[in-house]
């Protein structure tokens, strides 16, 4: 068994006590109030580091290490761990290297106006001056894991963004051909492993290139960011909706039958005749719908959707059309 000792003085239960009422202050704090975790790291670093360097200065000025440098200043380098984690890398640096310059003062003063004898001196100065270059590694390995840190996060972050940008269309924030060729094959096997329909909309902008020929393409990519908008908007959450090429769009739809999947292309043909723009541009869509039949590949089941789609334009735009 551990022994705990009894004969504690008043100071040492004083500080244990004020040490355990601390950190619960703050892990209440920081449970309740999460956003303000800079405030509470701000605050803890600050009371780590006034209490550190009064117990440093202490021990060595007044004591002169006749006792050490006391039980509180082991937890030192505790001070360097809150910085980092509390502040961005230049303002933890900065609060740390203020922490080190207070205690290196206080160990400069000691060995230039000690009193004591030199032989003692000289060896309470390598001891100190260990514990200097200790503190001097825990900030350079902080600092070191602070760079290496960011360098990691910023390659995840440029991959995420690669990634991101092989499946998205750029203009319309929306999934582009290659995804929706990645979802449309994935719906398909599953359909024909479970039998399930499938149904595909695919509708363009009725009469755009008037609207590029009149307004110029940059109003023209507007249109086409503000239509993707509305389809979003129209659609469920997680449907399948991306930018197929040019001003065409396509919705893939799982497990829906040809009559439902005609209402949701009405549902999207409302929210794009319904974007109001700063011009006088009235945009309209055709759509085009079409069901996966039994053996039928993708190829087929796109070619019957354009063919409904150009049906509905021939048949007077603005209109849906089913396959």
């Amino acid at each position: 068994m551990v022994g705990f000792p009894l004969n504690w003085n008043v100071s040492i239960k004083i500080g244990l006590t004020f040490l355990i009422v601390k950190n619960v202050v703050f892990l209440l704090w920081l449970r309740s109030f999460p956003q303000q975790y800079a405030l509470v790291g701000g605050t803890h670093f600050l009371i780590l580091a006034a209490t550190g360097i009064y117990k440093f200065g202490q021990a060595v000025m007044i004591d002169h290490v006749a006792r050490g440098l006391g039980n509180y200043s082991y937890w030192l380098p505790l001070v360097y761990v809150v910085a980092f984690l509390a502040f961005s890398g230049r303002v933890a640096l900065g609060a740390s290297l203020g922490v080190f310059a207070t205690l290196a003062a206080i160990v400069l003063s000691y060995v230039a106006t000690g009193t004591d004898d030199m032989g003692l001196k000289r060896e309470n100065s390598v001891l100190l001056i260990q514990v200097l270059l200790t503190h001097a590694t825990f900030i350079s390995f902080f600092l070191l894991f602070g760079v290496l840190q960011n360098r990691y996060v910023s390659a995840i972050a440029e991959a995420q963004s690669e990634a991101r940008a092989g499946y998205l269309d750029v203009l319309t924030n929306v999934a582009n051909r290659r995804q929706l060729m990645l979802w449309l094959t994935s719906r398909q096997n599953r359909a024909e492993t479970t039998g399930e329909p499938l149904c595909v909309i695919l509708f363009d902008l009725d009469r755009f290139k008037h609207i590029n020929d009149t307004y110029g393409h940059d109003y023209g990519d507007e249109v086409l960011k503000r239509t993707a908008a509305a389809v979003a908007g129209a659609l469920r959450r997680g449907t399948l909706f991306g930018r197929w090429g040019g001003e065409e769009f396509l919705v893939v739809l799982p497990a829906t039958a040809r009559g439902e999947a005609r209402g949701v292309a009405e549902r999207i043909r409302h929210s794009v005749a319904e974007v109001r723009y700063d011009l006088p541009v009235q945009v309209t869509v055709s759509l085009g719908v079409a069901q996966a039949q039994p053996g039928e590949n993708l190829q087929a089941l796109l070619k019957r959707a354009d063919e409904a789609m150009y049906a509905a334009k021939h048949a007077g735009r603005n209109q849906v059309q089913a396959a």
